[in-house]
């Protein structure tokens, strides 16, 4: 009886359901939901392959020579300052030259020897022509049987001799003049006197700018009156406009920058300001490091500093986007 009535009663809903579906009214069929484009999406799909490459480094003015005082002397005169800018050869500071320096320069900048040498090349040159005159009255005088060939044979040995003498003389004598003139070249180094001689060695040495730049750095000990002792340091000349970023690139990385890849560079000393530097020298070699860790190259970047705003030392970060 129960089965029945449950048969029934499907047969009554199935009957209904077309009933239903022609009353309800039909729905219109939305169009697929689309998603809204991002104007960005392109240029970082353009830039995808070439991301950015950020990296910190240090400044460094290249080149850059150290100045120190050849001897242990007392400073007598100062001639420049941190900061100054200097020109090859400028006089930095001057510097009391000790007695026994200057004694021991006089021996060196003598020119005994070289006169005593040309003396010697003189001397022999002239017994060099007495025996060649000897040569030819010997000649003359065998053609008239009055001279042995004996005489004529002793003669040429001595010219000979004579001649092997004049020549070492010749050559010990180019020697002592080359070596007078390193005498001369170091003292201008150490003295800062031009030609000097063994009459002429000052009193007073002079310590000299190496090259064009900048005195970035001065020994604190340095001021007149100071007593340095020898090969001290005391200046710094560094070229501050370009200045150099040194920094060490993963392996990875510096594979993808080439030389003349250019970055901007920003420092926390300097905020708000953003400077351009261009790749100068990437080396094909990296630092030395064990076989488990990575290499590191040191990658060389140059900068414009026409207001020496920049100094050696400031740290910075280097962001680089490698060409195609």
């Amino acid at each position: 009886m129960r089965n029945r009535i449950a048969a029934l009663l499907a047969l009554s809903l199935a009957l209904s359901c077309p009933a239903l579906a022609q009353d309800k009214p039909a729905q219109t069929p939305q169009p697929p939901a689309q998603t809204p484009q991002n104007p960005a999406q392109p240029a970082a799909a353009e830039n995808a392959g070439h991301p950015e490459i950020i990296f910190s480094g240090k400044l460094y003015c290249s080149p850059k020579y150290t100045v120190v005082i050849p001897y242990a002397a007392t400073i007598t005169a100062m001639r420049t300052d941190l900061g100054k800018k200097v020109k090859y050869d400028d006089v930095l500071a001057e510097y009391e030259i000790p007695f026994e320096i200057r004694i021991d320069e006089k021996k060196k900048l003598t020119l005994a020897g070289i006169k005593d040498l040309e003396a010697k090349l003189a001397q022999a040159g002239r017994e060099l022509e007495n025996l060649r005159g000897r040569r030819k009255e010997l000649e003359t005088l065998r053609t008239q049987k009055m001279a042995s060939d004996q005489a004529i044979t002793g003669n040429a040995e001595d010219i000979e001799v004579l001649e092997k003498q004049r020549a070492a003389i010749t050559e010990s004598l180019a020697l002592e003049r080359d070596l007078f003139q390193i005498q001369q070249d170091m003292a201008r180094d150490q003295l800062g006197v031009q030609n000097a001689t063994a009459k002429d060695v000052p009193k007073t040495g002079l310590i000299r700018a190496p090259l064009d730049g900048y005195v970035v750095w001065m020994n604190p000990d340095l001021r007149k009156n100071a007593y340095m002792i020898k090969n001290s340091e005391l200046f710094q000349i560094g070229v501050m406009d370009p200045i150099m970023l040194r920094a060490l690139v993963h392996e990875i990385e510096a594979q993808k920058i080439r030389v003349g890849d250019e970055g901007a560079v920003t420092f926390e000393s300097l905020p708000g300001k953003t400077f351009k530097a261009a790749v100068s020298r990437i080396p094909w070699a990296p630092l030395s490091a064990s076989l488990q860790q990575p290499s590191y190259y040191e990658v060389e970047m140059t900068m414009a500093n026409p207001e020496l705003v920049l100094k050696e030392g400031l740290k910075g970060l280097v962001t680089i986007v490698p060409k195609k």
